[in-house]
C-alpha cells in the first residue's frame, strides 16, 4: 500500500479511538451507564481504532524505510498508543472526574501528533 493510504488509515483509526473514548467520558460525566448496543459501540470504536492505529502506523514506518533502526520518537509514539490503550479503562471508572482527564487525553494525542511530525529524535 501507499504511505497516503496509510497514513489515511492512521487518521481512521486515531477518530475512531478518540470516539469511543469521548463517547464513554461524556456518558460517565453525565453520570450514566453504558448499556447493549452503545457499549458495544463505544468500545469496539476503541478497539478498532487501536488496531488500526498500530497496524498502519508500523506501515508508515515500513515506507519511511525505518525497518530495522527503529528511531526513539517511535517508541514515544509507542507508549502513548499504550496509554490510549489503556485510557477506556479509566475513563470507565473515573470517567466522573471529567474535564481533567478530557485534557489529560488530549496532551497525550497532542504529543504523539507532535513526535510524529517533528521527529524530534
Amino acid at each position: 500500500m501507499s504511505y497516503e493510504i496509510y497514513k489515511i488509515i492512521h487518521l481512521l483509526g486515531l477518530v475512531l479511538l478518540f470516539s469511543g473514548l469521548t463517547g464513554l467520558l461524556t456518558v460517565r460525566m453525565s453520570g450514566g451507564q453504558l448499556a447493549g448496543s452503545t457499549k458495544s459501540l463505544v468500545f469496539v470504536s476503541h478497539g478498532v481504532g487501536l488496531l488500526l492505529l498500530l497496524v498502519s502506523g508500523f506501515g508508515l514506518l515500513a515506507r519511511l524505510g525505518l525497518t530495522h533502526d527503529i528511531p526513539n520518537w517511535v517508541f514515544v509514539k509507542i507508549a502513548a498508543w499504550v496509554v490510549a490503550g489503556g485510557a477506556i479503562a479509566l475513563v470507565k471508572r473515573k470517567g466522573h472526574i471529567g474535564w481533567p482527564l478530557f485534557l489529560s487525553l488530549i496532551f497525550v494525542f497532542l504529543i504523539a501528533g507532535y513526535f510524529a511530525i517533528f521527529k524530534p529524535f
